[in-house]
């Protein structure tokens, strides 16, 4: 099973990503604040071997813990941390993503996020596979959080 953990900055609201209109649009100088730090802690954890790319074409999931003190819409952040996932070639494009689940957990910094991924080499799970999946999941992120 290839998987990993990295702690990021928390990402810019998706509505703060980009500015201007048209042939004006640009990368919101916040996003690319943020892309450049969460850039540097991927290749970092890269360096490290605290993390490895999942394959190409190949189904994920993600995890994604926020700050439980983290007041905003929590599910606009994801389309950031997806994006630069893919784009620092740590994941699949997100078409392959199975799922994910997002929470607020009370062992993440303010300011952080916690963003773990693992590969799904079996994807003709049942349902009921499926279930006991996402339960595992859950109790495994809860497990960090309590």
């Amino acid at each position: 099973m290839i998987e990993g953990s990295i702690r990021l900055p928390l990402p810019p609201s998706v509505n703060a990503l980009w500015s201007g209109m048209g042939q004006g649009r640009r990368k919101h100088v916040k996003y690319t604040g943020w892309l450049e730090e969460a850039g540097w802690r991927i290749n970092q954890a890269r360096a490290a071997g605290a993390w490895h790319n999942l394959p190409a074409d190949t189904w994920y999931w993600t995890d994604i813990r926020l700050p439980q003190s983290h007041l905003g819409d929590s599910d606009n952040r994801l389309k950031a941390i997806h994006d630069l996932l893919h784009g620092m070639g740590a994941t699949p494009d997100d078409k392959w993503l199975m799922g994910g689940t997002y929470m607020r957990c009370r062992d993440v910094e303010p300011g952080e996020c916690i963003v773990s991924a693992r590969a799904i080499t079996d994807v003709r799970l049942n349902q009921w596979e499926q279930i006991r999946f996402l339960a595992e999941r859950m109790i495994a992120v809860r497990g960090v959080a309590s």
